[in-house]
């Protein structure tokens, strides 16, 4: 499932935010604890991008707004030594930036603020004084951008207009059906790769033809003439994630040459400062759930596996300048930076930080990147070459400061096939030893995800309520290894549900946790899990299901993400019996009339990740047993509301349920 949405356990409120208050109790001040409302202050950063001499970092900055329900994105600069700031572009609704080779421009892309266009454009920032400079005017938007490396030109993606377009003007729109999910309202689509000028009047130029079908990111080859990117294996469909291959286009006259294939990740093709070699990922053939780092020269040749003594699944990746690659995946219960290189994998001396997802390597060999610890949220750090700890660059949570926040700690056990698994405590900010208080499973999405000892504000908000929080890791997550993640394969949900109840076990074990008062929830595969518990065992509670696949025959039939259940099941269940018995028992839809626990099913109105209408089934047939049975849902596309206000009552409703059977 979508790796957007794959954190949402350990991250769920990242996009919402809170006020500050200290309370008084004579003349001391004494921490409040977090309550939802207080979410909404929270800020959030990403994109960070260091200038070629490694003095300034840009950053984008976001801040919810609740009055007009969109999240206010500044383009932010940060100067490394003095750590002053200034905003560069406010409420630009930036999504990409990238400087420019000589540093005296920043490009980026953002929807207009004036005018009729609505869809995001590309533009240019003189970083020397003067306004932006809007540079493309592509009607369906553009997705990514590179520069040419002497400067003189950049690279962008962007949907191009369908060839019957004026037939779709006169609702001839009609389209059949291949891989598209059970949501589409037009066949699915792919992006094109064009060049443009920086110089003014310059018009964009369309690279390769229309077999060219671009998903992902690019980088130019050193000497500006081709460029490596992302393609659609041609023959596939887009929904088909794992038919992608890195190939290297001619600029000039769009020859392609085909350099490695690879899985769909958040890793695009990236070049070495030398130019002399690249970087890509590529899927684990021992595991399609782990997701690897090639290393190839630049015309394709001497492709080697680096990240195979690290067995993690990589999200991302960077050159150093001598050549290494700096890593970032789950590795226990901290997301880490690891540097890759002849000698070996070293992890970074981060400390109690969890890297969040943005990083960015200088020239220097310094290292900027946004974490997080366990008292606080989402900061910019640097690393310079040879320190020994990380530096904080921006204090934009410093409002958390003010909030008691409750202990976390590590938990291990061992699955029922003898593997290591681990966890997350969150214990209440007033807890005490000797203390039992009711416990809330908060089960993360993926399953190729973890939940991580760091700020987690649902989690924490939980606590506050004098509830003990456990986040389970459970087989498929990926913070152990490959051999820990494939081993749910093909029993993707009664293996978890194993890891989750011994898991739970070891939690009673220790005394903290009322057995009487046990809630269990989730969204994604983490409302997979808790519809599955809920059908398998009856001692929780209260239950609250978010986008949960409750029927994997039906997913298989109507999601966008047609690789899923091949990989993590088997193929299509209408091939043999013996298929559908399997999609079947790992389906809670098949157990819904042993559910006895009062559930709150979740979902928005068009999810096409996993279909609305599994929802719809499960709480139909609970609902039958006479099990207090609630279904909220959100009018909107998408496999989570996007907005904050959705998004607040999103948690709102999943805490009011809880509160009330707990």
């Amino acid at each position: 499932m979508d790796r957007a949405v794959v954190a949402v356990a350990r991250g769920i409120a990242a996009v919402l935010v809170a006020s500050a208050v200290l309370a008084a109790t004579g003349n001391a001040a004494v921490p409040r604890t977090l309550q939802l409302s207080d979410l909404r202050k929270l800020v959030s950063l990403s994109g960070a991008k260091l200038s070629p001499d490694g003095r300034e970092v840009a950053v984008l900055v976001g801040r919810n707004d609740f009055d007009s329900d969109r999240t206010i994105v500044d383009l932010t600069l940060i100067n490394v030594r003095t750590r002053q700031s200034r905003i560069l572009v406010h409420d630009g609704d930036v999504g990409a930036l990238a400087w420019s080779p000589d540093g005296l421009t920043i490009a980026y892309i953002a929807t207009p603020k004036y005018g009729a266009e609505k869809a995001p454009q590309l533009f240019l920032l003189p970083m020397l004084g003067g306004e932006p400079v809007q540079l493309t005017h592509e009607k369906e938007g553009v997705d990514d951008l590179a520069w040419r490396p002497d400067g003189r030109a950049l690279a962008y993606t962007a949907v191009p207009p369908p060839r019957n377009a004026d037939a779709i003007a006169h609702q001839e729109n009609a389209f059949d059906v291949t891989e598209e999910a059970w949501t589409a309202q037009s066949p699915a689509t792919s992006d094109r790769l064009y060049e443009i000028g920086t110089g003014d009047g310059s018009t964009p130029h369309a690279i390769g033809d229309e077999a060219l079908r671009v998903d992902g990111g690019f980088t130019y080859a050193a000497d500006g003439r081709s460029i490596f990117v992302t393609r659609i294996t041609p023959g596939a469909q887009p929904n088909q994630y794992l038919a992608r291959e890195i190939v290297r286009v001619d600029i000039r006259n769009g020859g392609v040459t085909t350099i490695a294939r690879l899985s769909r990740t958040q890793l695009d093709p990236i070049r070495s400062g030398d130019g002399r070699h690249i970087a890509f990922a590529f899927t684990n053939p021992y595991g399609a759930m782990q997701i690897e780092i090639g290393r190839a020269n630049a015309d394709g040749t001497h492709a080697t596996w680096v990240s195979r003594r690290l067995d993690r699944n990589v999200e991302g990746a960077a050159f150093t300048p001598n050549g290494a690659l700096l890593v970032i995946a789950n590795s226990a219960t901290q997301r880490r930076l690891f540097l890759l290189s002849a000698r070996g994998v070293r992890a970074l001396p981060l400390g109690a930080l969890s890297a969040t997802g943005s990083f960015d390597v200088a020239r220097t060999g310094a290292i900027v990147f946004t974490a997080s610890s366990p008292t606080h949220p989402s900061e910019l750090y640097v690393l310079e070459p040879g320190a020994r700890a990380p530096a904080r660059l921006t204090d934009e949570n410093r409002w958390i400061e003010s909030f008691a926040i409750g202990r976390q700690r590590t938990i291990t056990w061992r699955t029922r096939d003898g593997l290591l698994a681990d966890g997350v405590l969150v214990y209440p900010p007033n807890w005490h030893p000797g203390a039992r208080m009711p416990l809330v499973l908060l089960i993360h999405g993926g399953p190729t995800a973890a939940s991580l000892v760091t700020f987690s504000a649902l989690a924490d908000v939980f606590a506050a309520h004098g509830w003990i929080v456990f986040e389970p890791n459970y087989r498929g997550s990926d913070n152990l290894g490959l051999a820990f993640a494939r081993t749910t394969v093909p029993h993707i949900a009664s293996v978890p549900g194993d890891d989750i109840e011994d898991g739970l076990a070891t939690v009673l074990r220790l005394g903290v946790a009322d057995p009487a008062r046990i809630g269990v929830s989730g969204w994604s595969e983490g409302g997979l899990m808790t519809s599955w518990l809920i059908t398998h065992d009856t001692r929780w509670k209260a239950a609250v299901a978010g986008a949960a696949v409750n029927d994997w025959v039906g997913y298989a039939a109507m999601t966008d993400a047609k690789d899923f259940t091949p990989l993590f099941i088997g193929p299509s269940p209408w091939t043999d019996s013996a298929m559908m018995r399997l999609y079947e028992a790992e389906s809670p839809l098949t157990y819904a009339s042993r559910v006895r626990t009062p559930t709150l099913i979740l979902s928005d109105a068009n999810d096409y990740r996993v279909p609305t209408p599994l929802a719809y089934e499960f709480y139909q047939d609970v609902r039958a047993t006479g099990t207090p049975v609630k279904f909220v849902i959100w009018p909107v596309l998408g496999h989570f509301p996007g907005d904050p206000v959705r998004e607040e009552d999103v948690y709102r409703q999943w805490e009011a349920w809880l509160v009330q059977y707990l």
